[in-house]
């Protein structure tokens, strides 16, 4: 088997020469999306009969809580592949995903609270979901803190990469804690393809179309964190001066 496209992926050079030609398809696409799932949740989605337009957030918040959840596991698997075959681009990924996966949590438990306080009557309650996820935010500041407090680079690297990896089974308590646990927030809502549900078509179509806008920004905002790290790190390195005289 040919393994020449997996090693090309930690090339930083490859890389950043790759993702500039995706930048501009990826925001084009979620502009698209942002655009479409924003004017269709705020005009076109029927009022909730209990919270009528406070469920408009319901398009931010599951969005947001959505691609938080992702983060860990992406982090993961980049701080594995960095400690079996020591891609410095594995390295990269894991230390720019950390503070951009703690603004997206932080973002998931601010419209959490805002959504909360008009369902629940209350801004925060200690529960399974609400905790776990506040956990989430403070191991991936643990990761970030994890990086600058340790002199050797090297080492700071492997630490992050494992507590990464430690980081995946929060996640998986994240996930399931509303089936397990009691709690106040709500277990995992159906959908249906049927126009008379509930949650029929006209609910999760344009949810789906901004979950799709956050994930591109997701990536966007992943993408350009990478190709900064990448320039600070190769800054000694031909192709980067080539790259700073033509510009």
């Amino acid at each position: 088997m040919d393994w020449t496209w997996f090693h090309k992926w930690g090339s930083p050079k490859w890389f950043y020469e790759l993702s500039g030609k995706w930048l501009p398809w990826l925001v084009g696409a979620m502009v698209l999306c942002l655009t479409v799932g924003i004017v269709w949740a705020l005009f076109f989605v029927p009022q909730d009969y209990q919270q009528g337009l406070t469920n408009r957030i319901f398009y931010v918040h599951v969005p947001v809580a959505s691609i938080s959840l992702a983060f860990f596991p992406l982090m993961a698997i980049a701080g594995t592949v960095f400690l079996v075959w020591r891609m410095k681009l594995a390295d990269v990924v894991v230390k720019v995903a950390a503070p951009l996966g703690a603004w997206f949590t932080a973002l998931a438990l601010a419209s959490g609270s805002i959504w909360g306080v008009d369902t629940w009557g209350t801004w925060w309650i200690w529960d399974g979901r609400l905790t776990s996820l506040l956990l989430q935010f403070f191991l991936l500041l643990g990761v970030v803190s994890l990086r600058t407090a340790l002199e050797d680079s090297e080492g700071a690297a492997r630490a992050c990469a494992l507590l990464s990896i430690v980081g995946c089974i929060n996640v998986v308590v994240i996930k399931y804690s509303v089936d397990w646990w009691n709690t106040l927030h709500q277990p995992s809502t159906d959908f249906s393809i049927a126009a008379d549900q509930a949650n029929g078509p006209e609910i999760w179509v344009p949810l789906v179309i901004m979950i799709l806008a956050v994930y591109l920004f997701f990536a966007i905002s992943l993408i350009l964190s990478t190709r900064n790290e990448i320039l600070q790190r190769e800054k000694r390195s031909q192709w980067v001066m080539e790259l700073v005289k033509r510009s």
